[in-house]
């Protein structure tokens, strides 16, 4: 009877800590941790392109700040998975005040925050366009913002 218990004991422990373990898949990206948030804003909607010609999974996530919110006050209003090759997306936003962040997937499933993430090459008209690398000697990830154009401009 004593080997009973001490089985079922032991299973209990095994249970318990299997059960309070982190889950064996990937890590939950966080972009607000990350310390290169670049900001871009317009008072009118907007459109963004996001490729990657990179080798490796990234993901785009767009914030908004809030004083007192949830994750330091960043708010994902959107994101995007972008596979390794050629991966694109392409998404619209309101007005305002936008941090973006691209993360790509490293080793063991976690998601990095880019060592390189910087305004670069903005083409004429456009409200933003942002290089994401894991280095500054790379470029894989291209965010492009422009203006949306107006309802009205269309029945022209």
């Amino acid at each position: 009877m004593r080997l009973g218990h001490w089985l079922l004991a032991l299973s209990c422990a095994i249970g318990v800590a299997v059960a309070g373990a982190p889950p064996a898949h990937a890590a939950q990206a966080r972009p607000w941790l990350c310390r290169d948030k670049p900001v871009f804003s317009s008072n009118s909607a907007m459109t963004y392109q996001v490729a990657n010609h990179g080798g490796a999974r990234w993901e785009l996530m767009v914030m908004q700040f809030e004083m007192g919110g949830a994750h330091d006050g960043y708010e994902i209003v959107a994101s995007q998975e972008l596979p390794a090759g050629a991966g694109q997306a392409s998404g619209a936003l309101a007005p305002g005040r936008y941090f973006a962040v691209a993360m790509y997937r490293g080793g063991g499933g976690h998601w990095i925050c880019p060592g390189y993430a910087q305004e670069k090459d903005r083409p004429a008209g456009a409200v933003s366009r942002i290089c994401y690398g894991e280095d500054r000697s790379s470029c894989p990830v291209k965010l492009t913002v422009v203006s949306a154009p107006s309802p009205g401009a269309a029945a022209r």
